[in-house]
């Protein structure tokens, strides 16, 4: 099938097979272009086009191309059938209306999905997209909060705290452990033998990669009746294994989407999962179907049965979809892309009757032809030959779909030069496709994996400089046409692409540098990682909490101040307290730089709680003339650039976590995070580009070294504790716990377990996506690095059994390093930081903080994040007898804190009669008369919802900031009464005493803005009558005794 051809008539369906580099992006733009000419002279047309793509660059450059392609038609000879104007017209028209074209990625097309519909589904317009940081806080909130409902359900205790989300989440999760307790001695047996297997940490890491990657599908997955384990006595305890982490992990998907989408939050997964449900709405599902007349799907082997599902949703015998990928470039699995949807998408269109074209792209136009035949040879006898990547009872279909067909052959588009000019490595090579081989001797020792690392990165770098200069023939595109063009090589002609960052991203980079190759890392994951960074990071935990030794030590020794060991020899040696106080009174010993590092972390120490983290960021770099020290070490260009990176980002931080110790456990959980290095280099400077083959995926270079090759292949694939099938013919899907009884597994043989073959079958032939996609890259000369270590497979093994290819074969030894002729650094590094960004807040200054929390060690949500700031206590401790000892500060202070939201929120005595009638409030609660008091307003009265209160102390020579929020505040004919919430019985009476010390501490704050005469302490749990206190005058005499054994207790700890 000529696919341009057929797309002159664009209202059919089309499913096309585009290998790599035949210009699958061209044919989006020209299928684009046909439909708008198709379509004359209905302008508006292009609100009913859809056309969804997988990254933002891609949706970014399909518009870039289709706009450019209108531009040309603007330029076009007018046709004899139409007029000038009603041609210009109708195609400015569309020019103009590509501004509101839906063009998108997955995600923001459901976005806008969700954002249309908002009034009809009940969804603020303005929700928002969370952070991974800020999903996965909400995860840990989330399951903490499943398993202790298990734990506490185990023990027999009275679960009165989950109506703190909403009606329709407490109905869900009510069913859930009605599932749980319908047969209660399952439940218990099949938990307690859950937990002799798996710790509780192990069965938190379960629950949340599910309620993180497989919500939905959970929701869904069915547990087979009969699972034969090959150890019978297992089989019925597993089979209630599944059944248990199913209802559990789907607990925690109602808290969590309780506290997320419910409150119109959303993460990636989120998004999809909405739209679907939206889309279950007939009358919504009825206005896309008929809005969108044309569906395009770039890169479809990249989606997944969620996906498809929208997909197949939106279509209907009145419109037409385009599909278009290629399924020997899926190699996103990680991410949940799933190649067999392709497949089955395949199979689906072959067996239906519906007309659909189906068809390939074969001319490459990207690559010289050698490179083309190689890429042909490599992908019909090794990557996707059937007998290579069969495995024992996999989906027949499934196989024949990802074997190597005829179709995949591809064309070059561009004949050979006669007499081209093809650089060489040892002066005998003249072919366009070079392994380099290194195999092991008695020098070498390839057993070892940081030697062959050390000797990889060698060979690349004597290699690039070898081609630096030489003249080549590139094949190049001149006015629409492939031709070439002869010139020298430059850094910007070559790309390093390796299957992993992670270990050889140091060595690669030390000896580019040492043979002064200018490099650009795209997508360098060791930002966080880099001692510069981590000096900073060190300051804010030090910031944080000086008077812990290890944070005021690392801070000290870091990259920012430079403390010798002699120097905190000398600190320890003379300890009175913590070293940080220790500092103070023996700092004269010190030279002036380390003692202004001191009294820069002393000074911001004091005001965390006033000043943004982006403040401090920069208040910390600048005051510590960090600058000045990173420009005296071995790479200052790359390590002023990273701090300059972090200043430039530093106002995200003010966003990302919802308080500064938050802010501390993020950035020292930042080491795991995706972000990239900042680089002297840019995209599109003279330098190598170095990156994962996953990153260069879409993209094309003129010359590429392939490495990392020699990675263990059972290394590389990933061995999940969940896995969920592929749908059977009815589309059910199956979900299996992977690491309970694996060695039984392993050996089971049972229908079940055959059909997670097919899993097993996916992931190991992505090895064979990734090393084509790794080829399928190089214009114009292909370089892979082959290390021959026969102690474990690896993707080696896949190009040396391509070795009788029309290749040149070069032993690594023969290839004679060259030094370079110019340097082709950027020397324009230095760049000063504005002093403006900088400030002095000396006299915002204070010593102490107390809040009447500090003092009673009660936690209480908007007082929560000072404490946890100014007590830094984030252990947790685990016992199975006390379920709420499993959790943090943070899980225990949630247990009241939506409540109180709920309860802040309300405006009048209505809202809070509607939270008593729906069970929120306890029966009565609204009939309270300080209640009816808090609630009613008037002309006379000032009612103020948690007022923030500061109240500066003098005690003993040093200032105290006094702090507190009640959450009610009642201000009448200058007399003031206060009403404090509390999710509490309230029968401890030791509690009840530090309640009462609470509210006179409350009211001595407000003796400044009036008459404090009582407040109310009023259980928001059970119906009681409220506690009232009356206002002591002589109250700072009790807050002065207290505030003084509490600095006792604080010294002798």
């Amino acid at each position: 099938m000529d696919v341009y051809k057929e797309i002159n008539n664009p209202n059919r369906n089309f499913f096309i097979s585009a290998s790599a580099g035949t210009g699958k992006t061209y044919l989006l733009t020209q299928y684009y272009i046909k439909i708008l000419e198709k379509n004359y002279p209905n302008s508006e047309i292009v609100d009913r086009i859809l056309a969804v793509t997988f990254t933002n660059k891609a949706a970014l450059e399909m518009k870039s191309r289709i706009v450019e392609a209108l531009t040309q038609k603007l330029e076009e000879k007018v046709p004899s059938n139409y007029t000038a104007l009603e041609w210009y017209k109708y195609w400015n028209e569309i020019k103009i209306n590509m501004s509101r074209s839906w063009i998108k990625t997955i995600d923001s097309f459901c976005s806008r999905i969700i954002r249309e519909n908002n009034v009809s589904i009940g969804v603020d317009p303005n929700f928002s997209i969370i952070s991974d940081f800020q999903r996965d806080r909400e995860i840990e909130r989330s399951v903490n909060s499943s398993v202790r409902v298990a734990l506490e359900l185990y023990q027999d205790q009275e679960i009165d705290w989950i109506n703190l989300v909403s009606k329709k989440r407490n109905e869900n999760i009510e069913n859930y452990i009605k599932e749980l307790l319908k047969d209660k001695e399952r439940f218990k047996d099949t938990f307690k033998k859950i937990l002799k297997e798996k710790s509780i940490d192990e069965i938190r890491e379960m629950l949340s990669i599910i309620v993180r990657n497989w919500r939905l599908e959970m929701s869904r997955a069915k547990i087979a009746d009969e699972i034969e384990l090959a150890d019978e006595n297992l089989s019925a305890i597993y089979a209630n294994f599944l059944w248990f982490i199913k209802i559990v992990s789907l607990i925690a998907s109602e808290f969590y989407i309780g506290l997320t989408i419910d409150l119109f939050m959303y993460d990636f997964k989120g998004v999809l999962e909405k739209v679907l449900e939206i889309l279950n709405d007939d009358t919504i599902l009825k206005k896309y179907q008929n809005k969108f007349k044309y569906i395009i799907v770039d890169e479809f082997q990249d989606t997944n049965y969620l996906q498809k599902e929208i997909f197949d949703k939106l279509h209907t015998s009145n419109n037409y979809f385009f599909y278009v990928g290629d399924r020997k470039q899926s190699i996103y699995r990680f991410r949940g892309a799933d190649v067999s949807v392709f497949s089955k998408t395949l199979t689906q269109i072959e067996n239906s009757s519906e007309e659909v074209a189906v068809g390939e792209l074969k001319t490459n136009r990207r690559s010289h032809r050698e490179i083309v035949d190689f890429s042909n040879f490599l992908s019909k006898e090794v990557l996707f030959k059937k007998e290579n990547i069969q495995i024992e009872e996999i989906e027949p279909i499934l196989l024949d779909n990802l074997s190597f067909k005829e179709e995949d052959i591809s064309e070059a588009e561009l004949a050979p030069m006669q007499d081209e000019k093809i650089p060489s490595l040892t002066d005998n090579d003249k072919k366009r496709v070079k392994f380099i081989l290194v195999e092991d001797d008695e020098e070498l020792h390839l057993g070892n994996a940081e030697e062959r690392i050390n000797i990889e990165t060698e060979v690349v770098a004597k290699a690039i400089t070898r081609l630096l200069g030489q003249e080549h023939d590139f094949r190049i595109r001149k006015d629409g046409k492939a031709t070439y063009e002869r010139r020298k090589i430059e850094p910007k002609d070559i790309a390093i692409l390796t299957r992993d960052m992670k270990n050889i991203e140091e060595p690669l980079r030390k000896i580019l540098s040492k043979y002064a190759i200018p490099f650009y890392i795209v997508g360098s994951k060791s930002f966080y990682n880099k001692p510069e960074i981590q000096a900073i990071f060190a300051a804010m935990s030090c910031v944080q909490n000086p008077y812990n030794d290890y944070e005021f030590v690392k801070y000290m020794m870091s990259a920012l101040v430079g403390l010798s060991l002699q120097d905190l020899s000398k600190l320890i040696k003379n300890r009175s307290g913590s070293l940080f106080e220790t500092f103070e009174k023996i700092k004269e010993n010190y030279s002036k730089d380390i003692v202004n590092s001191y009294e820069v972390i002393k000074k911001y120490s004091d005001l965390k709680y006033y000043l943004p983290p982006s403040t401090i960021f920069k208040g910390i770099i600048n005051e510590n003339n960090y600058f000045l020290k990173l420009s005296l070490t071995n790479e200052p260009e790359s390590s002023i650039s990273n701090v300059r990176k972090l200043i430039n980002q530093a106002e995200e931080y003010n966003r990302i976590a919802n308080s500064f110790s938050e802010l501390i456990r993020f950035l020292k959980k930042a080491s795991v995070i995706s972000e990239e290095e900042a680089s002297l280099e840019d995209e599109t400077s003279n330098s190598v580009k170095v990156m994962t083959i996953h990153k260069s995926k879409g993209l094309e270079f003129p010359i590429v070294f392939l490495i990392g090759l020699h990675d263990s292949l059972e290394k590389k694939i990933k061995k999940p504790y969940i896995e969920f099938s592929l749908p059977d013919t009815e589309g059910n899907r199956y979900y299996i716990l992977k690491n309970i009884f694996k060695d039984t597994l392993e050996n089971t043989d049972n229908w079940l377990f055959k059909w997670f073959r097919n899993n097993d079958f996916l992931e190991r032939t992505e090895t064979h996506r990734i090393a084509y996609v790794g080829i399928t890259r190089a214009k114009d000369l292909l370089i892979p690095i082959l290390l021959k270590n026969s102690r474990a497979s690896s993707m080696t093994d896949l190009f040396l059994n391509a070795l009788d290819s029309e290749i040149d074969i070069i032993n690594f030894r023969d290839i004679k390093e060259k030094s370079l002729e110019k340097s082709y650094f950027n020397e324009n590094t230095f760049k000063e930081i504005p002093t403006q960004n900088f400030e002095d807040f000396n006299y915002l200054s204070y010593k102490k903080y107390i809040a009447p929390t500090y003092l009673i060690n009660e936690l209480k949500p908007s007082e929560a994040k000072l404490i946890e700031d100014i007590e830094n206590t984030n252990e947790v401790k685990t016992l199975f007898s006390e379920p709420k000892n499993i959790f943090s500060d943070e899980e225990r202070l949630f247990k009241g804190s939506e409540l109180h939201d709920k309860l802040q929120s309300a405006q009048n005595l209505s809202q809070i009669r509607n939270m008593t009638e729906n069970g929120e409030l306890p029966k009565g609660f609204d009939q309270i008369e300080i209640v009816k008091k808090a609630f009613t307003r008037n002309a006379n009265t000032i009612i103020k919802n948690e007022w923030r209160l500061m109240k500066c102390f003098y005690f003993e020579g040093k200032n105290y900031m006094l702090f507190g929020i009640p959450d009610k505040v009642i201000i009448k004919n200058n007399e003031i009464e206060i009403l404090d919430y509390k999710y509490s019985d309230l029968k401890d009476k030791k509690k009840i005493n530090d309640y009462k010390f609470q509210i006179l501490f409350y009211l001595y704050l407000l003796s400044d803005f009036g008459i404090p005469k009582a407040g109310y302490i009023l259980s928001i749990k059970t119906l009681k009558e409220p506690i009232k206190i009356e206002y002591e005058p002589d109250f700072e005499k009790e807050l002065i005794i207290r505030i003084t054994n509490q600095l006792k207790e604080g010294h002798q700890k």
